[in-house]
């Protein structure tokens, strides 16, 4: 046990100096029994004080996200191991502030308010991601807005869905164009342009009644949601080998869309 706590911290211990003294709390999840959480099934945690309907809930949800990341992904070689809280004070004291669900490394964190599939397919993704890539080829290749993007298309979230989208265009609300979409490659890129459209003000929309807006969330899903109905499965794998083998992003992206159109052709 303390062998995995030191490596999750050394880990996570470069990552807190970017994004802050949560990641450093989020070492408390190597060993989740001693900070409030009973595990219900294997690599399956849940705070203390949940209810039997509440833990039957979070094991459909296991179920059903894993089958969404193998939708996407056609297979699910990660093994994260999830942890449910069904107090806000819990989910703070793992570092989850201001946020709905997160994952560190292969540990998933869900908040009282991420407590279904769709949060849990989303975080999962990241998982899958990066345990597919080269630590160095995630670290340096892959961009925020397409990571994202996968994981809300894996997720399939009515807040991200095509349907959101549709409503950002019908009221002229802001949101990233193509351009800008790919130019948020790292984190504080995609934090900044949370900030700019307004997405981290969902707080205040809903305590006044007002509707809730994810425009930088929703294009990155609008934009890959369509790339992998060109791609498929076989696309988004081949980004991810090119990516390990030193290609650069952009042209990773743009090369499978290239290939599966040419398949295409030849088999016309």
């Amino acid at each position: 046990m303390l062998m995995r706590l030191f490596k999750l911290f050394a880990l996570t211990l470069p990552l807190s100096a970017i994004c802050g003294c949560g990641t450093l709390q989020g070492s408390k999840l190597v060993a989740p029994e001693s900070f409030g959480l009973i595990s219900i099934a294997p690599d399956v945690y849940i705070e203390t004080n949940a209810d039997s309907a509440t833990r039957a809930k979070l094991l459909e949800a296991v179920e059903r996200a894993r089958e969404a990341v193998r939708e996407t992904y056609g297979s699910v070689i990660s093994h994260p191991i999830v942890n449910a809280c069904v107090s806000e004070s819990c989910y703070v004291k793992f570092g989850g502030r201001g946020s709905i669900a997160k994952v560190y490394f292969d540990r998933i964190l869900l908040s009282p308010r991420g407590l279904n599939w769709h949060f849990l397919a989303h975080e999962w993704s990241h998982a899958e991601m990066r345990t597919r890539l080269a630590f160095w080829a995630w670290w340096w290749r892959l961009p925020q807005w397409f990571d994202e993007g996968v994981a809300v298309t894996v997720s399939q979230a009515p807040e991200h869905s095509e349907d959101h989208w549709n409503y950002l265009l019908s009221h002229n609300i802001p949101y990233p164009t193509t351009e800008e979409l790919h130019a948020l490659r790292s984190l504080r890129d995609w934090n900044k342009a949370l900030d700019h459209y307004g997405e981290k003000n969902n707080t205040e929309r809903r305590a006044k009644g007002e509707v809730e807006i994810r425009p930088v969330y929703t294009a990155a899903g609008h934009e890959v949601r369509l790339w992998l109905a060109k791609v498929g499965t076989t696309g988004l794998l081949q980004v991810i080998e090119n990516l390990n083998g030193g290609e650069k992003f952009e042209d990773a992206y743009h090369d499978a869309k290239t290939a599966v159109e040419s398949s295409h052709l030849q088999l016309r």
